[in-house]
C-alpha cells in the first residue's frame, strides 16, 4: 500500500513538473468581468528571447512584442554589442479585420525592449491572431504566434 501511495505522489509531482514551459499566464483571458487579462508566449532564438503578450479587456485586444536576452552573458565574455533587429508585429481578428501591423528596425543590446503594440476592438466570440518575429542579417526568424478567443 505504501508503494502505491509513493507512486501516486511521484506521478503527481511529474505532472506538475511537466506543465508547458512556453507560456505564462497572468490571469484567465476568458474572464468576462472586464478585468484586463494578460498571457504571454515565448520563443528562444539565437541568444534572444522573444515574447508576444496579449491583453484582453472589455472587447479589446492588445498585442505587445518584447525582446530580451535568452540568458545572462557568460562570465568573462565581452559585453554584447548592439544589434540592429528587424521586428514585425501583426494582428487580425479574422480575414476582414486587421488590428494593425508594426514593422521597424530597433537597436537591442542587453536590456529587455518592448518594441510596440497593435490591437483594437474585437467582436465578442471572435478569435484574434497575432504574430511577432525578429530577424537580422544572419539570424533565422521563428515567429511567436498566438490565438485568443475574445469572451462575451
Amino acid at each position: 500500500m505504501l508503494t502505491t501511495a509513493a507512486a501516486l505522489g511521484a506521478l503527481g509531482t511529474a505532472l506538475i513538473v511537466a506543465a508547458p514551459a512556453g507560456a505564462a499566464t497572468a490571469s484567465d483571458p476568458t474572464d468576462p468581468t472586464g478585468t484586463p487579462a494578460t498571457t504571454c508566449e515565448y520563443r528562444l532564438q539565437s541568444g534572444l528571447a522573444t515574447k508576444l503578450c496579449t491583453t484582453v479587456s472589455s472587447g479589446t485586444v492588445r498585442f505587445t512584442g518584447q525582446i530580451g536576452l535568452a540568458g545572462p552573458p557568460s562570465p568573462g565574455s565581452p559585453f554584447p554589442q548592439p544589434q540592429q533587429l528587424n521586428v514585425v508585429l501583426t494582428a487580425d481578428a479574422g480575414t476582414d479585420t486587421t488590428l494593425g501591423t508594426l514593422q521597424r528596425t530597433v537597436t537591442f543590446q542587453t536590456q529587455p525592449l518592448e518594441v510596440g503594440a497593435v490591437g483594437g476592438a474585437v467582436a465578442c466570440g471572435s478569435t484574434a491572431h497575432a504574430s511577432f518575429s525578429v530577424s537580422s542579417f544572419g539570424r533565422y526568424t521563428t515567429p511567436v504566434t498566438t490565438d485568443v478567443l475574445v469572451p462575451c
